[in-house]
């Protein structure tokens, strides 16, 4: 599932949140292809927030069929589409995943790979269609990107692919400083051109060490939205450099994207009330409740 909702107080940016219970038993794979999911009615943005923060509560209750209908309704796509294929129904699964490729330009090509909420969907014959065409439109849209600035983005993330007590920050902070560094060199020289470039650099930001690091990140994401205001990764990013900020100045965050680890137990970090979910639905930011109930669900998992 990818649910951009938590950003480690300790510095690990998460690409997505992943139920870790065994999925129900798979429905037979149909002997035809799954029509096209229909385009979802228009909502207001208050509707869509609050099916949205319905629907990832219930992700983090297991309760896959709830988390599927009121995510399809809110239009977000993938993660609906990882609820169904949870909740054993692969035809809607496969209907909302190609919705998300196509319409919403879904391109991770390794969270879809590694992302256990869509393991029901692998022994299907359709998974490697789909497959074969997300990674269509992602080399596509790699074309249109700094490549150099790709690449550091990548070692970023692969430097995070283990739990944060399993990473050895002896060998990984020098990378991430010079990862920094190499950064600033690229953007300086205006090689980055388009808005994955400004997001991948924002990333490679948000692992930074300062405040002063943390508001670079806030910076160049905002550039990323700046060029494409439809980039709902950068546009969580933005939000999340912010939170991330206002928590190193043991401030209330803004958008209730900052857990931290309080005696053996993840919180979320206190959150300004002021802020209403309405307003984290537009910076692409989960309801405050499901924040929370993704902190109730880190600590069950003991992670």
């Amino acid at each position: 599932m990818r649910v951009r909702s938590i950003v480690l107080a300790l510095g690990l940016a998460a690409a997505g949140c992943s139920s870790k219970a065994a999925p129900p038993p798979a429905t037979p794979a149909p002997t035809t292809a799954a029509a096209p999911a229909p385009a979802p009615p228009a909502l207001t943005l208050a509707q869509r927030s609050a099916l949205k923060r319905d629907g990832l509560t219930a992700y983090e209750r297991k309760d896959f069929a709830t988390c599927a209908r009121l995510l399809e309704q809110a239009a977000d796509n993938y993660n609906a589409a990882c609820c169904y294929a949870q909740a054993g129904d692969r035809d809607r699964a496969f209907a909302l995943l190609d919705r998300a490729i196509t319409v919403d330009d879904f391109s991770d090509q390794g969270h879809l790979a590694a992302d256990p909420d869509l393991s029901p969907l692998h022994a299907d014959p359709r998974w490697e269609a789909a497959g074969k065409t997300l990674a269509a439109r992602a080399a596509e849209r790699r074309t249109r990107m700094n490549a150099e600035l790709l690449q550091i983005y990548e070692d970023d993330q692969g430097d995070r692919r283990k739990p944060y007590d399993q990473i050895d920050w002896k060998q990984v902070t020098p990378r991430d400083q010079a990862r920094r560094k190499r950064v600033d060199e690229i953007v300086a020289s205006g090689s980055a051109k388009v808005a994955d470039d400004y997001y991948h650099a924002a990333m490679v930001y948000q692992h930074g060490e300062t405040g002063d690091e943390i508001q670079r990140a806030r910076d160049l994401a905002l550039k990323a939205v700046e060029i494409d205001p439809k980039h709902k990764s950068a546009r969580w990013l933005a939000a999340a450099a912010e939170d991330r900020k206002l928590m190193y100045e043991n401030k209330p965050q803004k958008w209730g994207t900052q857990f931290k680890k309080v005696d053996g137990k993840w919180v979320l970090w206190r959150v300004d009330g002021s802020v209403t979910d309405e307003q984290r639905e537009e910076w692409n930011v989960p309801p405050l409740a499901a924040a929370q109930a993704r902190a109730e669900a880190m600590n069950q998992r003991g992670r």
